[in-house]
């Protein structure tokens, strides 16, 4: 049986405008030209109907939390137990049942939501500390497995922020310093990315793109903490949640690589080697007081410099990716993380040397430059994959 492909509405009229010249000089056939155009259809769009009921859901979710935590005092554990117990259910429920597809999903998203305080709640009754990383991992986990047990994409969103938030926690109660953070933010993007490649070749080809825009998230906010000066690598490898996060990616990636298409190859290398790189500069710690009246030394410069290049070259990569994939929101991150990197760095580099006005006037021009070579790059990236 074949299978029917979803494109945006832009390719599809391209496809329909090829098959047609090609129908005409006789290349194709009317029949195959007609089989040829019902494997692509045109992708669904976010409604409004749809935003209004997800952000209805989102917010009774949260409300309900919140009303929990907020009238603890009032209400005895067992009837806030039973009562956020009774919700979860019944969104569960009314989740399955609903024929109607936004109110479907809404009520898939207080279902996750909603499982958290059931979680918080029994955790509040068994007398588990609250202010840890594993009751989150564990909301975590659930909302995955609901995510993939009903294949809706909505849990599976909320799944991978609450498990990248669960994962940054547990790294930073291991280990001190911003450079174990760093390294395992690259770690779990690496992860993601072999997850997103992984969906595209086997089932639930529509999970691959939250995992995609997760990855991507998270390797460019690892790369911006690892290459800013300043970073060293501190009692960093002393985690066991780092290294854990390492040997997934290193068992993530083997397997994209070796059940991945050439494209996605490419993806789970380049993040392997942001990886490598990423360790390189937070090993290559020059000494001396970073952001000191004297400015940089020599040493500090030239990591500042490299690791620059280094953000830049990652940040084009990944736009380039999303640009050849038609993935225009994942262009515009990678845009707006560039923007944003050159102007941190910016401040940066330029803190020690001026102060008051001029510095505010240095990085104002080199805000504009970037933003306006950047808006550039991107509408040719764009106009040079159409």
């Amino acid at each position: 049986m074949e299978s029917t492909h979803r494109i945006p509405a832009r390719r599809l009229a391209w496809l329909r405008g090829e098959l047609a010249q090609w129908q005409a000089e006789g290349i194709v056939d009317a029949g195959t030209a007609e089989r040829i155009a019902s494997r692509y259809v045109l992708g669904r769009r976010l409604s409004l109907e749809r935003l209004v009921l997800l952000l209805g859901g989102g917010f009774l979710g949260i409300g309900l939390i919140w009303l929990v935590s907020a009238n603890l005092d009032q209400v005895s554990p067992m009837a806030r137990f039973a009562g956020i117990t009774l919700v979860w259910i019944a969104a569960a429920v009314i989740g399955e049942v609903l024929s109607h597809p936004g109110g479907k999903q809404a009520a898939r998203l207080i279902t996750v939501l909603a499982s958290g305080g059931v979680i918080f709640q029994a955790a509040q009754s068994l007398q588990v500390p609250a202010y840890t990383s594993s009751l989150l991992g564990v909301w975590a986990g659930g909302a995955l497995a609901y995510a993939y047990a009903t294949g809706a994409a909505g849990p599976l969103v909320v799944a991978l922020l609450l498990g990248s938030a669960w994962y940054g926690w547990l790294v930073g109660e291991q280990a001190d310093g911003a450079a174990a953070v760093a390294v395992s933010l690259l770690a779990a993007g690496a992860v993601a990315l072999s997850a997103a490649v992984l969906h595209e070749r086997g089932g639930l080809p529509g999970f691959a793109p939250p995992w995609r825009l997760t990855g991507v998230v998270l390797a460019l906010s690892g790369l911006f903490v690892a290459v800013f000066p300043g970073v060293g690598q501190d009692d960093m490898f002393g985690s066991a949640a780092l290294w854990s996060g390492l040997a997934a990616a290193a068992v993530a990636g083997g397997a994209a690589l070796v059940f991945g298409d050439a494209n996605g190859r490419r993806e789970v290398l380049a993040v392997a080697i942001m990886i490598g790189v990423a360790l390189l500069l937070v090993v290559w710690s020059p000494g001396g007081q970073y952001g000191n009246s004297g400015g940089f030394s020599a040493a500090q410069t030239t990591r500042a410099v490299a690791g620059t290049l280094v953000y830049i070259l990652a940040a084009s990569w990944f736009a380039s990716v999303a640009a050849r994939r038609d993935l225009s929101y994942l262009v515009y991150l990678a845009t707006a993380a560039l923007v944003v990197f050159v102007t941190a760095q910016s401040f940066a580099v330029f803190q020690p040397l001026l102060a008051g006005a001029a510095l505010f006037l240095v990085l104002g021009v080199v805000f504009i430059i970037t933003g306006m070579l950047v808006e550039y790059g991107r509408r040719r990236l764009m106009e040079a994959t159409r």
